[in-house]
């Protein structure tokens, strides 16, 4: 899955020399309907930036049907709800209030995912590498990092690594594994290195799919063809780690969670990764799944779900160790969870799809009568839900997703 939200669908080549080929058509691959109401957004506003890589600096435009613009993913602050999508378009209401506003941001590329480290502080992130700060609850943004600095960031963490490797090499001291190892490093080192001179030449070109704000001061942001990167100072400096995981092919990293310092990575192949140390480190977890896991949870019982393409939904108790599926009666791609009331679930995902699942393991299904796709949801203080996707805002009283059809 590119980094269009949860909504396209893409196959994704493992090939290093056709994955070089591809990345410059990442930038125009995005699936119909996406496309459709994105342009509806910017005709209601003002003509679309043209060269592909305005939109970095473009700010978003304003208009009035904002939020049916395709949004992907919506927070929750103690103070209102913000949802984040496609030209840039970040738009927030107040709790209790019907009214939806629209947010200055400084940038008009498509925006994949928000998280908040408190009620005032968070990020966005998307594509053509943007990660976007707020220190205001969402009500105004500032650009903090773009794919151009992404490159640079690369280029220098690459040139660096190559010579490290190169000089612990040259060393008499090594047997026959460590040299193996130190090699198959210096092997993918040099490879990343290539992927930034080419990208240097070509563009930006690798969208950020998710975002976790663990504290004011440190995130994880991941994303297509396993970028990976961390900083420690609210976003000031950043730090490149995707070394950190086992990730030759450079799988896409859809979705970052955290139970404490236990952080979690899932992505595309059935990738998942465990680090306890706040991601200093990674071990690969064994899958109970090689096709593309597009989201992941943690519930209020500090179990771990994971679930994605075709309908496929696991639940751990033991922290990765091992899973058990859930099954769904429709095979659609599965793009979000959060804790219902009682102890129970919800789903969402394609073709308007939202599921319940009962404490005792009961799972009821329903389709929103949009029939969209659905990225994401919140729940408000009467219980109702409030969603995202593929049609902007939408809603639904929870008292239809408690009873069978």
């Amino acid at each position: 899955m590119y980094g269009f939200g949860k909504i396209c669908n893409s196959k994704h080549n493992n090939s290093k020399t056709e994955k070089k080929q591809e990345g410059s058509m990442i930038r125009t691959r995005v699936c119909a309907s996406a496309v459709a109401l994105a342009f509806s957004l910017a005709a209601a506003a003002q003509e679309a930036p043209v060269d592909d890589y305005d939109v970095i600096y473009a700010p978003a435009m304003i208009a009035p049907e904002a939020t049916s613009a395709v949004l992907t993913e919506i927070a929750t602050t103690a103070d209102r709800q913000v949802a984040v999508g496609d030209y840039g378009v970040i738009v927030t209401r107040e709790h209790g209030s019907d009214d939806w506003q629209q947010a200055d941001v400084p940038t008009s590329v498509f925006l994949t995912s928000v998280d908040f480290a408190n009620d005032s502080i968070g990020w966005a992130v998307g594509h053509h590498g943007v990660i976007l700060q707020t220190t205001d609850g969402g009500q105004t943004w500032e650009r903090q990092l773009d794919g151009f600095q992404y490159i640079d960031l690369q280029l220098a963490y690459y040139e660096e690594r190559v010579a490290e490797l190169e000089a612990e090499l040259a060393s008499d001291e090594l047997d026959p594994e460590q040299q193996m190892e130190l090699e198959f490093q210096l092997d993918n080192a040099l490879f990343q290195l290539d992927n930034a001179v080419f990208a240097q030449e070509e563009g930006p070109t690798k969208p950020f799919l998710d975002v976790l704000a663990l504290s004011a001061d440190e995130l994880i942001v991941s994303g297509a063809y396993g970028a990976l990167l961390s900083s420690n100072d609210g976003g000031a400096s950043w730090q490149i780690r995707d070394d950190r995981i086992e990730n030759p092919d450079g799988f896409h990293l859809n979705a970052i969670q955290n139970l404490g310092d236990t952080l979690f990575l899932a992505g595309e192949a059935g990738q998942l990764f465990r680090s306890d140390d706040r991601g200093l480190s990674w071990e690969t977890l064994t899958s109970p799944y090689y096709g593309s896991f597009f989201g992941m949870y943690i519930d209020q019982q500090e179990r771990l779900w994971v679930y994605g393409l075709r309908g496929n939904i696991f639940v751990s108790e033991d922290q990765g160790e091992s899973f058990t599926q859930v099954k769904l009666e429709d095979p659609v791609n599965i793009n979000a969870a959060i804790d219902a009331p009682d102890d129970g679930l919800y789903f969402v995902g394609n073709g308007g799809v939202v599921a319940y699942l009962s404490a005792d393991g009961e799972l009821v299904e329903h389709t929103h009568k949009s029939g969209a796709v659905l990225t994401d949801l919140v729940i408000n203080a009467d219980g109702n839900l409030t969603f995202v996707g593929q049609r902007g805002v939408l809603s639904m009283p929870s008292s239809a997703l408690t009873e069978k059809d």
